[in-house]
């Protein structure tokens, strides 16, 4: 499922700020210069140097696998060679950007309590496997068998909250007066209407004649609900009668959501086959669009153009950081184009200040897989 956000719509949650500010940390400013000095002097077990420190291939192995066990990163395939070192490539300089702010967090006098990391692991480990000490047990249990620790996750959360902090104190002031927001909404009137949106059930199977019959039972007069608690395989739907919620054609893969939004209400679409699966699917309602009215989107408005200029003061603040930094990769770590800034953020990016393993912002709650 592809995701998307209507700017001034919904409130934005910290989470979603931040999740922002991740994108900003890892992509920098425009015009940045990233200091990649020749590395000769480097030992053999270096990944890069940072002014008197040295990142080893086993402290960047560490940290792959914390990440692994708090947001699922999956390394690519060692035999996919090209994704590999683009993946071994761009983990390392996240990484050298993260002791970057590290370092100015430090000197700012940011410092995470040791409650505080506990406090956002405790609610980690309550989302993920539940209440209590056998939860706990557990959690600790399965870090063993991805080859981190408990020290390193805290670690990790330390980091985020303190970046968090980072950046409050950078782009503490940033402020939107009320004619900027009339004239951002005149600029984005298009975005701010709410698009159609569908009320979906979906049923998902692996093969098209499993799909095949799935549409056959449902024309035969098979109630939706009873073939999706049958056959569909997204245990996140089935016990909802395969409910999809409200969703915009762009959040859909566009094989999918061409079926979908041809269909009239009450209609099946489908088989159409998405990244996960065969889907079958039926129209529950149609919401039209709705064009944006200034007093209800003026609020949600002046605190996006509020983020969007405390990101440009962030920009900046980190390219001037960079600037300054001397980092030093070895050979094969060293990024494609040291000089420039990353131009995407890793996939395993988490979102600092974000409780590790809450749902990505912007995603639909609710989605299946097979939609995705």
């Amino acid at each position: 499922m592809k995701l998307t956000a209507w700017p001034g719509k919904v409130r934005l949650p910290r989470s979603r700020i931040m999740t922002l500010l991740v994108l900003v940390v890892l992509l920098g400013g425009t015009g940045l210069a990233w200091w990649s000095a020749r590395a000769d002097d480097l030992p053999g077990d270096a990944v890069f140097a940072y002014g008197d420190r040295i990142e080893t291939v086993a402290q960047l192995q560490e940290r792959i696998q914390t990440l692994k066990a708090l947001y699922g990163v999956q390394p690519p395939d060692a035999q996919d060679t090209a994704k590999s070192d683009a993946f071994r490539r761009d983990t390392a300089k996240a990484v050298a950007v993260g002791m970057v702010l590290d370092q100015a967090a430090h000197d700012r006098g940011i410092v995470i309590a040791d409650k505080a990391a506990r406090d956002v692991l405790t609610r980690f480990i309550s989302q993920q496997i539940g209440e209590g000490p056998d939860a706990r047990s557990k959690f600790v249990q399965a870090l063993g068998t991805t080859g981190t620790s408990e020290d390193a996750v805290l670690d990790e959360i330390k980091r985020q909250l303190a970046v968090s902090q980072l950046f409050d104190s950078v782009t503490a002031g940033s402020a939107v007066g009320d004619g900027e927001v009339t004239d951002a909404f005149a600029k984005r009137k298009a975005q701010l209407d709410t698009p159609e949106r569908r009320q979906l059930g979906n049923i998902v199977v692996r093969t098209k004649e499993d799909a095949d019959r799935v549409r056959g039972d449902l024309e035969a007069g098979t109630p939706f609900e009873t073939v999706v608690a049958q056959r569909s395989l997204d245990g996140a739907t089935r016990d909802k009668g395969g409910d999809l919620g409200q969703v915009t054609a762009a959040q859909l893969e566009d094989a999918y959501a061409k079926a979908a939004f041809a269909a009239p209400v009450g209609g099946l679409f489908g088989p159409v086959q998405t990244a996960h699966g065969w889907n079958v699917g039926r129209v529950r309602q149609v919401l039209p669009p709705q064009p944006a009215v200034f007093e209800q989107v003026k609020d949600q408005l002046k605190q996006q153009l509020t983020l969007e200029k405390a990101l440009a003061t962030w920009r900046g603040w980190l390219g001037t950081q960079l600037a300054g930094a001397n980092v030093r990769y070895a050979d094969a770590y060293r990024p494609a184009d040291p000089a420039a800034p990353p131009q995407e953020a890793p996939g395993w990016s988490p979102a600092p200040g974000q409780v590790p393993g809450e749902p990505v912002p912007g995603q639909v709650p609710g989605q299946p897989r097979p939609s995705r």
